[in-house]
């Protein structure tokens, strides 16, 4: 009877000495897992607070004139180093703001849009780059741009400017 007894205790030990092995690996995993959940929920929640505060930052933008608009991306353009800063007549052909920076005159449209800034208006500022003597164009918006505009910027050496890289620049 003595036997018996003995013999059923030994593989319940080893099982339970399984076990134990078993949980202490089971018990790092789960903390590894838990750990990248929490730096990838804490990384997401940094995304969406630092774009809502972005969004906070320009939303005085949003409520511009197209003219006050224009004047804001001159200072933003002077702050950051752009001389002889102008703006255009009422009927610019395309090219709002004329700056030059580095040797290179640029013929800049500034669009203060709602929705996705079209094509026209790489086409305009591209157009009126010989009218005003400019050597490159560059888009600036609080929007940003459909495929087709960024297409036709690439091929005409036209840089855009949407409303993230605007938020950089307004720093």
């Amino acid at each position: 009877m003595k036997r018996s007894r003995q013999s059923s205790v030994i593989p319940a030990i080893m099982l339970a000495s399984a076990l134990y092995a078993y949980w202490n690996a089971v018990k790092y995993a789960l903390a590894v897992f838990a750990l990248i959940f929490a730096i990838k929920r804490t990384g997401r929640l940094i995304y969406k607070t630092v774009a809502w505060v972005r969004s906070r930052k320009l939303s005085s933008v949003d409520t511009m004139n197209g003219i006050s608009f224009e004047h804001y991306v001159a200072q933003i353009l002077i702050d950051h180093g752009y001389m002889n800063v102008s703006l255009t007549e009422q009927y610019d052909y395309g090219v709002d703001i004329i700056a030059e920076k580095d040797g290179v005159r640029w013929g800049i449209q500034a669009k203060r849009y709602s929705g996705l800034v079209k094509a026209a208006a790489v086409r305009q500022v591209v157009t009126g780059l010989r009218l005003y003597n400019c050597d490159r164009g560059m888009v600036i918006t609080n929007s940003t741009f459909s495929t087709v505009a960024r297409h036709l910027a690439d091929g005409n050496d036209c840089m855009l400017i949407d409303r993230a890289g605007l938020c950089a620049l307004a720093r």
